[in-house]
């Protein structure tokens, strides 16, 4: 019975660790595309470096990620 219980054990581990896994895979947010990251003169829709904030934001790890919604 011991066994049963220690492979229980093993396989509601993985499926967690699977889970948690897919969570953040598949929900990591869309990085911001150049267009928003560069100005006008080199082929973005910036004026102004300043500008960016209105369509990305930076994640935890200094990454310019898109904004669900953006203030237009």
């Amino acid at each position: 019975m011991d066994v049963l219980s220690d492979m229980i054990t093993t396989i509601n581990l993985i499926i967690v660790g699977v889970s948690l896994f897919s969570y953040f895979a598949f929900t990591s947010p869309e990085p911001c595309p150049r267009k928003y990251r560069v100005l006008q003169e080199d082929g973005g829709i910036l004026t102004n470096y300043g500008q960016i904030h209105q369509y990305c934001e930076l994640d935890y790890g200094h990454k310019w990620k898109l904004k669900k919604e953006r203030n237009e």
